[in-house]
């Protein structure tokens, strides 16, 4: 079943039970401090829901997301890692890309670098071109996951 979580100008926040996936969608492209605020929001939902939905992966459309500028491209490697992997809240976490190279970089970048300093925290990362592949992709992480515990 799909719950709807939060609703804005920017993104819509839903609630995959089913797999169970936390997944968000931005809707256009908008600047720093509205991406950052916003997916600080969805990662304070994601907590709230971690606690009732084990192996809860966290899925990003970024498809209509546009480009971010430099400053959030460092908050991203910097500061928001951290708050996902670092603090070992999320352990599966896909992103859907867009057509844009540009816009696409900073997510590439994000993960590759996640990926790096968080390889012994057992953090799955992914990026995929449909919600059809993320999905196929985060049962198979949480079927390894559920196998490792």
């Amino acid at each position: 079943m799909i719950i709807k979580i939060l609703e804005n100008e920017f993104l819509t926040c839903e609630l995959d039970d089913s797999l169970p996936v936390l997944r968000h969608r931005w809707k256009h492209a908008t600047d720093g401090e509205d991406f950052r605020s916003n997916v600080l929001k969805v990662l304070e939902e994601y907590k709230k829901l971690k606690n009732s939905y084990s192996n809860l992966a966290w899925l990003a459309d970024t498809t209509l997301l546009g480009e971010l500028d430099e400053e959030t491209e460092h908050w991203l490697v910097e500061v928001w890692e951290d708050l996902l992997f670092g603090q070992r809240e999320v352990k599966i976490h896909a992103v859907i890309l867009g057509n844009s190279i540009f816009a696409d970089y900073p997510m590439e970048n994000f993960k590759q670098d996640a990926e790096e300093k968080f390889k012994n925290f057992d953090v799955h990362l992914g990026v995929f071109s449909t919600q059809q592949e993320a999905y196929d992709w985060i049962r198979e992480q949480q079927l390894a996951i559920t196998k490792n515990e």
